[in-house]
């Protein structure tokens, strides 16, 4: 994927200047950076929610999965229902999809009665499921605990091997374990 963004900017603040990123298809690229530094915009632009740029971005496909920073799932219809709402991938079982996640025994379960760990591995789910040829996601893993972190983030790659995955994250640790690319946007 090759990145060529000219000029970003929201009102008089200025995002991006000249930026030229080229990342790896198939790979695992973090996006690191302090808060404000527009990891989120950039990831916006990849997916096209955010168009109100000068520059382009060259992709492989558009068939994209995103995870993003807020579960945004809808409160009136189940875990299960949220996910089957995305055009299902190829031979991916939902199922398999849950007990993946650890939500097998909570898919009809409502997101109200979900903690904020719990959403977030259903927004995955729900990625997963339609299953995109890149992957973008928005710091995926901030709100679930150590213990099922350390579980859920090698299944989740292992699952995704081959594909593009972009990850923002400000967890160096995990940048340094699971990254075959690391982007710096400071």
């Amino acid at each position: 994927m090759k990145i060529e963004i000219i000029k970003k900017a929201f009102a008089d603040k200025i995002v991006f200047d000249n930026l030229s990123l080229e990342i790896p298809d198939g790979k695992i690229t973090f996006i690191m950076g302090k808060s404000g530094c527009g990891k989120t915009t950039l990831l916006k632009m990849i997916a096209g929610l955010d168009k109100d740029f000068i520059g382009q971005i060259e992709k492989n496909s558009e068939h994209i999965s995103c995870v993003f920073q807020e579960p945004r799932l809808f409160p009136a219809i189940s875990v299960k229902q949220n996910i089957e709402l995305v055009q299902k991938g190829t031979n991916i079982d939902i199922c398999e999809i849950l007990k993946l996640v650890e939500l097998e025994n909570d898919a009809n379960e409502y997101p109200n009665n979900l903690s904020g760990g719990m959403k977030m591995r259903a927004s995955l789910a729900r990625a997963l499921y339609h299953n995109g040829d890149i992957f973008l996601m928005d710091e995926p893993f901030s709100a679930i605990d150590e213990n099922m972190k350390s579980r859920l983030i090698p299944r989740v790659l292992h699952l995704l091997k081959g594909k593009t995955v972009i990850i923002v994250s400000h967890d160096l640790e995990d940048a340094q374990a699971y990254a075959e690319n690391i982007i710096n946007l400071n």
